[in-house]
Order: structure tokens, then C-alpha cells, then sequence
């Protein structure tokens, strides 16, 4: 009885009988249902509880195969599959020199129904096949599906030719799939397609070339993680990123060509642990005009990139390779990003308020990255934190930073800027006692700032005003303004255009200095106001085309001038208080 079972098994292998088929050009799950529900399964390689082992070669395949482990060896020959090959409880495997090739529209379709697996065990010697069986042009057959309950399948040592539809040759859809030294070509859209939980446990070793798209590989962002270097690719090839939900800590290794990012990638937590993601030294990202990263807009959210000095980390536009390409990385409330040698460019298009790096109420951490011909460089707003800001560089960026008036100080040394870079200063508090220094651009004030604490100005720092800018000192709480410039290094407040309106030392203004200052363009009002009971020291203090006096005051200030200078227009020095 086992004899004649065999033989039945071999004679419907052969002849193919044909079960309901997926249309062709389409991914189709197999609509076959397990026996029993409970699906088998097996180990790599191994056989399937339950199922026959059959080794005997068949003149064809096709339909639909169950509780069978096949084995086919390179003495089969080239093996036809007619039609649409599915296999389920059980498993294929493919020795080292055989060769399956396929009619017009047929597919291999591994677990989509019941649990199975494909092993292929090619060598570089003897590679398994998997090829047309009429024109050896793109698209003749329709590829590999391995769908969610392949798991743990194995690739190793293939030639797939000739396969696939627009969307893949051959479709990831199982988790822990392995595949390496293998040979995708001639496909009619891109190599390989990663969906839902398909993933890589390796992938090593690989060539896809001559491909019908520029996306060799499509996957979602959880499923980078296998997809290192060392594999092969058409020139100008890369990795499409589809937009989605990163919700786990994952690291994205430097495949070797550039990730493409079409849509906006949310990296925020699906549960208690921090969802980080890491860049691997040397990865270049490129974004198209929607293409983002966004990190803890909802929930915990972080990005690691730390390149190195030969290998920086490069986020860049994959179209428009021109300043406001692609809009940039947004970095919200409950977002925490460290950069380190890595470089931005091409990067703030949209709206004003958009960047190459936007931090609203986040953390970040910057040493030694680059932004290049950018829109604008980096917008820190809200309740932001920076950990440290340090030995950056800005060219072609000319809106080279935005931060809050509280942030100012948090700028580290060894930044650099071009000859036309400035730093724009929002309005709002200075509440703690910091320095603002000269970093080889100029702060640009475009609305009032309110100093409620020390502030000192450092030797040589420029600040650029607009017509609503003015310093406010000491409103609300204690403060001081120490403006500390030098005879070689004097600090400079001029207007961007017209006149702005100022340094008023209100009640609670404590000692304050200006010492070798200049200032130009101020307006109606003289150009530092000191209420009573202030004490101001006014040390080589010039102002330039003012339209009143360089200092006023009223009854009960104490002011001690030193070299006050009223030049080009401005019509008084002082303009006391009368009456005193």
C-alpha cells in the first residue's frame, strides 16, 4: 500500500494537477487550509513531522503540495513548474545544481497557508537555478513568495533570473529568512521585497544587478537590521524605505547604497523601552521631497548617528539636489538625538519655520557635523534641551541656527561659519546666568529679549538687530547685562535695516557695564535707557547714525561714562534727567 501511495504522489507531481491558481502579475496567498490547524513544522533543513520524504525526480510541478518534503538534486535536470508551485506542511529543497524553470506567470509559493520551507543549498561552483522556461527576458515568471509561515527559510547560492513583477522577484513575508551568496537579475521591478514581518537573519554575499528599478531592495524600517554590506548592486541602485512605525530599538547597518525615504518614519515607542534607532558609520540616507524621520512625537523616540571622520553619516535629497530638497528631521517633545560626524544637505524645504534638523522641546547632542546647502540649518524651539553643541560647521546655510534667547548659551566652541551665516535669536527670557560669545557669526535678534539673569556679551560677538529687537534688563527679577569687549575686539549691535530700539535697565537691573561697545541705528529713544536705582558703567561706548542720545536716564541712576562717542548723526551723548 506504502509502494502504491508513492507512485499516486509521483503521478500527480507529474501531471500537475491544476488547483484553483493566483492571477498572474499578483502576490496570492495559497488558499489551501492545514489539515489540522496545528501546521508542523520543521527544523532548517530538516524534515517536516508527519510529512514523505520524496527524492524522486519529477518531470514538473505544479499546484499544490502537502505533508511532502522534496528533495531536488542537480541528476533531476531542469525542472518545469507549469503553473503555480505552492508548497505547505512540508518543504522544498533545492540541491546544489539543480534548476527549476518556470512557464509564463507561475510562481514558487512557500507557507501561505500551513507551515513550510524553502532551503536552497547552492554553491559558487554549482548554483541552484531558478529561471524561465520560455523567453529569458524580465518578468517571464513571476518569482519567489515566501510568505509568513516559511520562517527561517534558507537561500543559499541561487540564480534567480528573468522573475518578478513591478513590485519584486522575490517577496520576504517570513521572519529569519537567510540569504546569501546569491544572484538576483534581470528582474522586471525591484530584487527583493520585505513586507509585514519578513525580515533577514542574514544577507551576505548577495548580487542584484540589471534590474527594472532603481530600489533593489523595498522594506519596511523594522526590517533593515540583517541588510549589511558586502553584497552587490547596479550602479546608482538603492534600498527604499517605506514610511511606517519604527516602535523598537534597531540599529540599520551601512548596506553599501543609499537607504531611499519617500515618507515620514515615526521612531516612537510601542512599549516601555525607548525606541532608538542607530546608524552605522558610513550610511547615507537620501529623502525624497515628503521623506522625513520624526522622532517621539507620541512616545519615546531616539536617534543614534554617529559616523566617524572617514566615515560620516550622510543625510542628503535623492531628487532636488539643491538647497530645500527635502524638508529635514523633525525631533518633538519626547525625542532624543545624538549626531556625530555626520552631514545635512539640501535639506529645509517647506514652510519658514522648516530646517535641516527641527528640535521642538527635545534633547539634542551635535558635535562635528556639517550642514551644507541647506534652506536652514537648525531650528531648536520651545522647552528644547542641548546637551552639547560643538565643533560644527555651516556652509552655503545662511540661516544657520534658530534657538531661543535661553539657548544662546548653550552653544559650544569650535563651531564655523560661512562669511554670510547668522544665528537667529527668538524672543523671550534669559532666565540663568550665561555668556553669550562670539562664535564667527552673528546673533540676529528679531524681537525683544528679556534678561533675568547675568548676561554677559563676550569680546567680539556681533549681534544683528531687527526693528522690534531690544535688550530688557532687569523687568521682572535681578539681572545684569556685562558687555566685555576689548580695543581689538569690540562688541557690535547694528540694525539688519532701519533702526531697532535698544538696551532699556529697568528697576532690578544690579551693576552693569558696557565696555567697548558699538552700536548704530537705534531709534527714537536713547540708545541705552537706565531706570533709577540702576548703576551703569559706560566704558569706550560709541553710537553710530542714532536717532537720539548714546545714554539716558532717570532721576535716582547712577551713570559713569568713560570715551563716549556720539558719531555719524547721532546728536547727544547723554540726555540727562532734568529736575534731579
Amino acid at each position: 500500500m506504502k509502494l502504491l501511495r508513492l507512485a499516486a504522489l509521483a503521478l500527480s507531481v507529474t501531471a500537475c494537477t491544476k488547483p484553483e491558481a493566483a492571477t498572474p502579475g499578483q502576490d496570492s496567498k495559497p488558499e489551501t487550509a492545514p489539515a489540522d490547524g496545528s501546521g508542523p513544522q520543521s527544523a532548517a533543513g530538516g524534515p517536516t513531522a508527519g510529512a514523505q520524504r520524496v527524492t524522486e525526480c519529477p518531470r514538473t510541478l505544479g499546484g499544490s503540495e502537502s505533508q511532502i518534503d522534496r528533495v531536488i538534486s542537480k541528476d533531476c535536470g531542469p525542472v518545469t513548474v507549469v503553473e503555480d508551485y505552492r508548497v505547505d506542511n512540508g518543504s522544498l529543497t533545492l540541491e546544489a545544481g539543480a534548476t527549476l524553470q518556470f512557464k509564463d506567470g507561475a510562481a514558487l509559493i512557500v507557507g501561505g497557508s500551513d507551515s513550510a520551507k524553502l532551503i536552497v543549498t547552492g554553491t559558487p561552483q554549482e548554483p541552484v537555478t531558478l529561471t524561465s522556461a520560455s523567453d529569458k527576458a524580465a518578468g517571464a515568471w513571476r518569482g519567489v513568495e515566501l510568505w509568513d509561515k516559511a520562517a527561517r527559510s534558507q537561500i543559499i547560492g541561487a540564480v534567480i533570473e528573468f522573475a518578478g513583477t513591478e513590485e519584486r522577484a522575490l517577496l520576504v513575508a517570513a521572519a529569519e529568512v537567510a540569504l546569501a551568496d546569491t544572484t538576483i537579475r534581470e528582474a522586471k521591478g525591484p530584487a527583493i521585497r520585505i513586507e509585514g514581518a519578513g525580515s533577514l537573519a542574514s544577507f551576505a554575499g548577495n548580487t542584484l544587478r540589471k534590474l527594472g528599478s532603481k530600489a533593489a531592495i523595498v522594506a519596511p524600517a523594522t526590517a533593515l537590521v540583517g541588510i549589511a554590506g558586502g553584497n552587490r548592486y547596479d550602479g546608482g541602485a538603492v534600498i527604499h524605505v517605506e514610511g511606517g512605525y519604527l516602535g523598537k530599538p534597531a540599529t540599520w547597518p551601512n548596506p553599501g547604497v543609499p537607504l531611499r525615504i519617500n515618507d515620514t518614519i515615526r521612531i516612537d515607542a510601542e512599549g516601555p523601552e525607548r525606541a532608538v534607532l542607530s546608524l552605522s558609520p558610513g550610511t547615507e540616507l537620501q529623502f525624497g521631497p515628503e521623506g522625513r524621520l520624526s522622532i517621539g512625537g507620541s512616545t519615546e523616540g531616539g536617534l543614534q548617528a554617529r559616523g566617524t571622520g572617514e566615515a560620516p553619516i550622510t543625510f542628503t535629497a535623492g531628487d532636488r539636489r539643491e538647497a530645500g530638497g527635502w524638508s529635514g528631521l523633525q525631533v518633538w517633545a519626547r525625542g532624543d538625538v545624538t549626531l556625530e560626524h555626520a552631514a545635512f544637505e539640501f535639506a529645509g524645504g517647506g514652510d519658514e519655520s522648516s530646517a535641516a534638523l527641527v528640535v521642538e522641546d527635545g534633547a539634542l547632542s551635535l558635535r562635528e557635523v556639517t550642514f551644507r546647502s541647506n534652506r536652514a540649518g537648525v531650528a531648536v524651539r520651545g522647552q528644547a534641551t542641548l546637551r552639547a553643541f560643538a565643533d560644527n560647521r555651516f556652509a552655503a546655510t545662511p540661516r544657520a541656527i534658530d534657538l531661543p534667547a535661553n539657548l544662546v548659551g548653550a552653544l559650544g566652541e569650535g563651531n564655523a561659519f560661512d562669511s554670510d551665516a547668522r544665528i537667529v535669536v527668538a524672543p523671550g527670557e534669559v532666565t540663568a546666568k550665561t555668556t553669550w560669545a562670539a562664535h564667527g557669526a552673528p546673533l540676529e535678534l528679531v524681537g525683544a529679549v528679556q534678561v533675568g539673569a547675568e548676561l554677559t556679551l563676550e569680546a567680539g560677538l556681533r549681534v544683528l538687530a531687527g526693528p522690534e529687537a531690544v535688550l530688557e534688563v532687569g523687568g521682572d527679577t535681578p539681572a545684569a547685562l556685562l558687555a566685555r569687549g576689548t580695543a581689538d575686539a569690540p562688541i557690535e549691535l547694528r540694525a539688519t535695516a532701519g533702526v531697532w530700539r535698544g538696551i532699556k535697565l529697568y528697576g532690578k537691573t544690579t551693576a552693569s557695564a558696557l565696555q567697548h561697545v558699538l552700536l548704530t541705528q537705534t531709534g527714537a529713544e536713547p540708545a541705552v535707557w537706565v531706570d533709577a536705582p540702576v548703576e551703569l558703567r559706560l566704558d569706550n561706548v560709541t553710537c553710530s547714525q542714532c536717532k537720539a542720545a548714546v545714554v539716558g536716564w532717570q532721576c535716582g541712576a547712577s551713570v559713569s561714562q568713560s570715551a563716549v562717542l556720539a558719531t555719524d548723526g547721532t546728536p547727544a551723548i547723554d540726555a540727562p534727567p532734568q529736575g534731579c
